[in-house]
Formats: C-alpha cells, sequence, structure tokens
C-alpha cells in the first residue's frame, strides 16, 4: 500500500501476481490502525501520548503544594501583621481564605528546595541516560523510566505527610529514575532516550515535525495537568493528584512496549519502502554503534551552544512549571481551581507556538533557499527576545495587574515554545549518532535550571514576597536568557560535526539536490547525513 493508500503489486518469476499488502503482511501484525500508518508517526503519536502522561503523573506537585502547605505559615514581611498578598481580590472568589487551610507548615525557601528535588536527582543521571540509550536502546529505558517514576509519585502523599525530607527524597528518586536501568531506572532517561530513537527514525526534512509532534504531548500535557489536578485537589483531596494519573502511564506502557521499536531495522512491521525512506536519509543502515568521542563533544563549541541554551530557555520552562501555581495564589490571589485554570494557558500559546514554528521551519528546509542554520537561529533570536522583552516588562508591572501578568506569562512561554523548532532539533542533525548523548549534556544544562529557578524565587520571596522581589526574581531571568540566546545564536550549527562522523560518511552533496521521485530536499551545506551512493527512492514519500 502506498501513500495514498492503493496496493501495489508485483509479480515473481512464475508470474505469480502478489499484492505488497500480502507480502508486508508476512510480517505480522499487532494493531490494525497502527498497521495502516506509517511506522515513524506511530512511534511520535507514542511519545506524544507518553508526554501527556508523564506531565499529568510528574508535574502536578507543583499545584499540591499550594494546597498541601498552610500558607497562613509563611513568614510574612517586616511591619505585616496579615498574611502578605500582592493582588488579595483580584477576581471573584479569590481569597486568601481559601488557600490557607493546608496541612503541612513548610516556609516558602523549603518550599523552593522541594520543588527542585526532582532536577537534584535528574541531573546526576543525564549523561547516564544517554548512555544507557546507547547501550539498552530507547524503549527499554524510555518505558522503564516511565513505570518506576509513575510508581515513586503514588508515595508522595504518604512522603510529605512525614516529613519534608522524606518528600525531598521521593522527589529526588523520581529524577534519579528517570534514568538508571538495572532496577533503577527513573526520569532522567527519558529525554536522551527520545532524542536517541529519533536519531535513527527521522528523515532530515521531517525531523522538526517529529520532535515538534513528540514535544507537544509536553505542553498538552500541562494544559490538562493544572485544571485536572485543581479539580482532583478541590472536590477529592490533594493526594488524588499523586493517584489517578498513574492510571494513564499504565495503559500508555501496554502500547509502548507494543508498538515502539528502536530503529526502523527492528521493526517487524516497517513497510520496506518506509524502511529504505528512512535508512537512506540517515544513512544508517548496517552501521555499527560507534564509540562516543567524549573528549571532542566536551570541547566542542556547538554542544556548548545547546547546552547553554537548554539552561536558559529551561530557566522560563521550569520558572511556570514549579512556581506559576505559587504565583496565581500569593502574587495575585487567585483561589484553586482559578488558579489550575489559568496556569495551563501559557501552555495553550506554546502549544499553537510550537506547531506553527516547526512546520514552518520544516517548510523553509524543504524549499532550501535559506541555510538551515540561518532558520535555526533565526527561531532562536526572535524566541529569546521575546522572552527577555517580557521579562523585562513583567519585571515592570505596577500595583495589581492580573490580566496583564497573565497575558505577558502566555506571550513568554509562546515565544520560549520557538526554541523546539530553533536549537532543540539540532541534536539529530549535527550529531545524529550521538544525539542521545549530546541531548543528555545539553539536558544537564537545562536541569541546573530546574534547581536554581524555585530555589531562587523561595530563597527571595521567603522574608519579603514584595513587588520587588518579584520584579527582581524576573530581571535575574530576562538576564540569563538574553545572554544565553546570543550565546547560542553564534555557535549552534546544524551541519554533522568533524566528530560525529565515521569512515564511509558523505562529506558534501550538492546543494537542493532531489532524492529521486522524492519531494524531499537535501541542502548539501548541512550534510544531511546521506549515504554515499544516492539509491533510487519510492515514487511517493512516505
Amino acid at each position: 500500500m502506498d501513500a495514498t493508500g492503493k496496493d501495489m503489486t508485483s509479480s515473481d518469476a512464475g508470474g505469480k501476481t502478489e499484492t505488497k499488502s500480502e507480502r508486508d503482511s508476512e510480517k505480522g501484525g499487532c494493531c490494525l490502525l497502527a498497521d495502516r500508518i506509517p511506522a515513524r508517526y506511530v512511534l511520535a503519536a507514542l511519545f506524544f501520548v507518553g508526554h501527556i502522561a508523564m506531565k499529568m503523573s510528574r508535574d502536578g506537585f507543583a499545584l499540591a503544594v499550594v494546597v498541601m502547605v498552610n500558607s497562613s505559615s509563611r513568614v510574612t514581611p517586616v511591619n505585616q501583621t496579615d498574611t502578605y498578598q500582592l493582588c488579595p481580590s483580584s477576581g471573584s472568589g479569590n481569597t486568601s481564605a481559601q488557600n490557607d487551610q493546608g496541612e503541612l507548615d513548610w516556609s516558602e525557601s523549603l518550599k523552593g528546595v522541594i520543588l527542585g528535588a526532582f532536577f537534584y536527582g535528574y541531573i546526576f543521571t543525564q549523561v547516564v541516560g544517554g548512555v544507557l540509550e546507547q547501550k539498552f536502546g530507547g524503549k527499554i529505558v524510555y518505558g522503564t523510566s516511565m513505570l518506576v517514576a509513575s510508581v515513586l509519585n503514588a508515595l508522595s502523599p504518604v512522603a510529605s505527610r512525614t516529613s519534608p525530607w522524606a518528600i525531598f527524597a521521593v522527589r529526588f528518586c523520581i529524577g534519579l529514575v528517570s534514568k538508571y536501568l538495572n532496577t533503577l531506572l527513573l526520569q532522567g532517561a527519558l529525554f536522551p532516550s527520545l532524542y536517541g530513537i529519533w536519531g535513527r527514525w527521522a528523515p532530515p526534512t521531517e525531523r522538526t515535525k517529529l520532535l515538534a509532534i513528540s514535544y507537544l504531548g509536553i505542553s498538552l500535557g500541562n494544559i490538562i495537568n493544572y485544571p485536572l489536578s485543581s479539580f482532583l485537589a478541590a472536590e477529592l483531596g490533594w493526594e488524588y493528584i499523586f493517584y489517578i494519573p498513574g492510571a494513564s502511564v499504565a495503559a500508555w506502557l501496554v502500547a509502548w512496549f507494543l508498538l515502539a521499536y528502536d530503529s526502523p531495522a527492528k521493526h517487524p512491521r516497517i513497510l520496506e519502502e518506509e524502511q529504505k525512506y528512512i535508512e537512506d536519509g540517515i544513512g544508517t543502515k548496517g552501521r555499527q554503534k560507534p564509540t562516543v568521542p567524549w573528549l571532542k563533544i566536551l570541547t566542542s563549541p556547538p554542544v556548548w551552544a545547546l547546552v547553554i541554551g537548554q539552561f536558559s530557555s529551561n530557566w522560563g520552562v521550569f520558572f511556570l512549571t514549579t512556581q506559576l501555581p505559587n504565583y496565581m495564589q500569593n502574587v495575585l490571589g487567585f483561589n484553586i481551581k482559578t488558579n489550575g485554570l489559568l496556569s495551563a494557558l501559557p501552555f495553550v500559546l506554546a502549544m499553537v507556538s510550537m506547531s506553527a514554528s516547526s512546520a514552518a521551519a520544516d517548510r523553509l528546509i524543504q524549499i532550501g533557499k535559506i541555510p538551515k542554520v540561518w532558520i535555526r537561529r533565526g527561531l532562536v533570536i526572535t524566541g529569546y527576545t521575546g522572552m527577555v522583552i517580557c521579562g523585562v516588562i513583567l519585571a515592570n508591572l505596577t500595583g495589581c495587574d492580573p490580566v496583564s501578568a497573565v497575558a505577558l506569562l502566555c506571550i513568554t512561554q509562546g515565544f520560549n515554545s520557538l526554541t523546539v523548532a530553533g536549537f532543540r532539533a539540532v541534536h539529530v542533525e549535527f550529531a545524529p549518532r550521538f544525539s542521545g548523548v549530546t541531548f543528555a549534556l545539553a539536558n544537564t544544562g537545562g536541569t541546573v535550571a530546574g534547581i536554581f529557578a524555585p530555589l531562587l524565587v523561595g530563597l527571595v520571596t521567603d522574608n519579603y514576597p514584595t513587588t520587588a522581589a518579584w520584579s527582581a526574581i524576573f530581571y535575574i531571568g530576562a538576564a540569563i536568557q538574553g545572554v544565553g540566546g546570543i550565546f547560542t545564536a553564534v555557535f549552534m550549527r546544524t551541519d554533522v560535526q568533524p566528530w560525529a562522523r565515521v569512515v564511509g560518511d558523505k562529506n558534501s552533496f550538492d546543494k537542493n539536490v532531489e532524492l529521486a521521485g522524492s519531494k524531499d530536499l537535501v541542502i548539501a551545506n548541512e550534510h544531511a547525513e546521506m549515504p554515499t551512493k544516492v539509491e533510487e527512492m519510492p515514487s511517493t514519500k512516505l
């Protein structure tokens, strides 16, 4: 069956006619719908749904803290006798009394430490996750990470009531888990595994689109997570924020282990044309796993551009995912249900921005008139410039203006999402064989932001949660993103780096050469990892 859904026929030596559907059926089947959809899009859909389940299971903690902790126990500013709140009446029902009934007494600084606990564990196994992906394959690493993290997350209510350091340990282990395999494989391994798998599955001109589909699950997961968590907390109790989303992970795991495979060569049901299209496009067919050139990777400016870019971009992301519910309650004064709905809004715009920018980037790459590196840089420059401007405006808001504050937070995340098509897709372009390792390094830098963003907010606002304190936080964020954006735009590259090549790789390719019968264009100066010999491709794009 070709891309239009028609059966293709062939004749053997005896003159027997056999349809392509009959030939492919010999590979076996699992799910009828999955067998009719190109395997790479099934994989993208699995990542998409997996990220939704992961965000719902893992990130409800930031909103749970708002209702777990008795906000009247917070240290108040000097000369303040009542619980300090910048917007005591920013909307109907937004009263502090509704938010003061938590059972746990944690200070703002302690909350900042606990909210960052996940990232302490996450950072320790970041590089290990990339190595595990290389050794065991992304299917096992990614799936096992999700399973263990979900089980640990269910222990959060008991740990929270035991002591602050018990929940710190659980959150730390969830981060750690995202990485180790051998009985301790948890969540830091998820994203290195994702990039390692796409390094073997994503054709050059579809990389942005396939990664965007995967990443869209993160934004949609946040959109679902905050309203769902607020509803569960208000109607059933905050404990259910940790219990109910775990069921979605269990359902996803069944589909993942049935339908996901580490490479086209290992997929038992992939169409021959699609396998050929992917392997010829990436140029990895029949190659052995090369030794990781650690020294060259660690001394490569393009790698450090991605590390700095990930840190500065994630500063904004982790500020939202760990501190947005806190900001909505303690600064803008919203109750828990309104808090959950408004906290989801930035991620709605993020999903729209990510989809539009990724589609535009792929289209521009296919046209081939603009060098790929400048397409990526343009998105990086636009994204970081927008984030800096919004951060400075937020820092200078005066009085209680919740509408402007929420709008600016939404716009900031929209600009931040441009970085997905900007520098986050570069890992599978400039080092396709080591994309899991390079992303692990970059995500280590990004994880540092997850540690320090909530810690900074906790320390700055612990004794003085004033307008000046939050202004300082927004100014620091704008400065980090400005410097990081400049460094990333200057040093990022999209051509395959010398240390990422092996003997037999093609060193150049005629610009805008069109593969035989394929609409996908390969831009020469980007060394799109094509095989030395251009083989005939199928007449329809899979």
